[in-house]
């Protein structure tokens, strides 16, 4: 893969401008709270863009709800296939959904369970594809990292019987492969941003391992390798109780991050605001590509920025829909973009 060039994305960049302006706004987002069901949840979105007005005629809404959010998705990652000159860096991040594609069809294989209906489509590998694949160890054609990673999986889940193998093994692979590509690509952002998610993700595993007092081995087990401050963090966390975690954190310079997840663990909802403001993080790294004039950055906010839209987006529409509290809801939406 050639290195990425900046000027390459100028055109890029321009359209992604002009598709900025049209990210769910936080007035559009408070009138789906209002809503009184699915149809209006639709008819909410349709009018912002999703979808198509030949939704309307359909009769289970729940399901046009899903297929319209999902169908967003899918329409952005190929406007943005269409905008960049290198799919592999579009594939960077497809294919995260390749790996959890595979978690779901591997567990469901191990539970017996049916989960064709649940499988994204957003991944490299058509779905109800990748699903025959494993289901027939008819893996030679795959991606060596995840082909690797598959039979890793069927191997340990074999021994242990644990489920939650299937995740520790796939997550390292991903992030491994990530970071592969984002370093054959020669980009800063990029590998900076990957390195961001392995150290977030390694947080996540850390300080949930403590707040739920995991076996001592759980986060040897889960650890993903790579990051920027993520091996001296193992080192200097390793069988030291939680409180510690901020005066770490603060030596490798990550001030802002320690003080703000100090807060967060000492409060009743210490996993989901920590949850928050490791998003947060990653968000207000994204942040700063909205400065960048012609470059890769603002391609990859937006499709950050998106994702998280729908996610939103799906949050209020369930939890409305499920009767849960208007500042419940609100307490786990992610608006750093907004």
């Amino acid at each position: 893969m050639a290195r990425v060039k900046q000027e390459d994305y100028a055109y890029a960049t321009a359209r992604i401008r002009a598709r900025e302006t049209k990210l769910l706004s936080r007035n559009r987002l408070e009138r789906l709270f209002e809503i009184k069901d699915y149809s209006d949840a639709v008819k909410i979105l349709v009018e912002a863009g999703y979808g198509n007005e030949q939704a309307d005629n359909r009769k289970n809404w729940a399901e046009v709800l899903e297929s319209t959010l999902s169908s967003e998705l899918i329409k952005t990652y190929d406007l943005i296939g269409e905008m960049i000159p290198d799919q592999i860096v579009l594939d960077l991040f497809k294919k995260r959904y390749d790996y959890l594609n595979a978690k779901l069809i591997l567990k469901a294989e191990a539970l017996k369970i049916d989960v064709s209906k649940s499988l994204s489509g957003l991944g490299t590998i058509e779905p109800i594809k990748l699903m025959k694949l494993i289901r027939e160890r008819n893996l030679k054609d795959l991606p060596e990292t995840f082909r690797k990673a598959i039979l890793a999986c069927l191997d340990e889940f074999s021994v242990s019987g644990d489920p939650q193998i299937i995740d520790f093994i796939m997550d390292k692979a991903s992030y491994k492969e990530m970071s592969e590509i984002a370093r054959e690509s020669g980009d800063q952002f990029l590998i900076k941003l990957v390195d961001k998610l392995i150290d977030t993700a390694n947080l996540r595993i850390l300080i949930r391992s403590k707040l739920l007092s995991k076996p001592d081995d759980f986060m040897k087990k889960a650890w993903i390798d790579g990051g920027i401050f993520s091996e001296r963090l193992y080192e200097e966390m390793e069988n030291q109780k939680l409180d510690k975690l901020i005066e770490v954190l603060k030596k490798l310079g990550e001030d802002k991050l320690a003080s703000a997840l100090a807060e967060a663990i000492g409060s009743p909802d210490g996993i989901s605001e920590v949850e928050r403001i490791l998003d947060d993080y990653i968000t207000a790294f994204l942040m700063q590509g909205r400065f960048v004039t012609m470059g890769i950055e603002p391609v990859i906010a937006y499709l950050f920025f998106k994702e998280t839209e729908v996610k939103n987006a799906r949050l209020i529409i369930t939890g409305v829909m499920n009767k849960i509290p208007r500042e419940t809801i609100k307490e786990r939406l992610r608006l750093g973009y907004a």
